[in-house]
């Protein structure tokens, strides 16, 4: 299967908060960097950062177990990379939307799932799978 990279924009209400959550927490890379945006390698995926204080304030419906936002993105990362971010965001005393979990026990799309809000306000979920292909399998 050829995947593709997906571009997303996301409103933030500064660019040092953002810098951290992503850069410093996440460990993502900022290929640039401006007075009103930054741009994100969010794991081989194309983030742009704009600044827009009044879009960064949205509030969202909650769907599913735990009450975490309808409007989120997010990664699936090996399990290594998942159980890193887990611990630098556990460091940066960051609050869990959706606190840790394992779900779909015993199917090929077993996974570690957990949910934050970057420092602006978005809702970035991150799961963990040691073939995240498999989050397409049926089961």
């Amino acid at each position: 299967m050829s995947m593709a990279m997906i571009h997303l924009s996301i409103p933030i209400k500064d660019i040092r908060s953002t810098l951290i959550f992503y850069r410093d927490i996440l460990g993502c890379t900022v290929t640039r960097q401006q007075e009103d945006r930054l741009d994100i390698d969010f794991y081989g995926h194309h983030l742009v950062a704009q600044l827009s204080e009044a879009e960064a304030s949205h509030k969202s419906i909650t769907i599913g177990r735990g009450n975490y936002p309808l409007r989120h993105f997010g990664v699936i990362v090996k399990p290594e990379v998942y159980e890193r971010m887990l611990a630098n965001l556990t460091v940066a005393k960051v609050d869990f939307a959706m606190a840790p979990d394992r779900i779909f026990i015993g199917t090929p799309r077993e996974q570690t799932v957990f949910l934050v809000f970057d420092y602006s306000g978005n809702a970035v979920e991150v799961k963990g799978m040691p073939e995240p292909q498999q989050v397409f399998a049926e089961g």
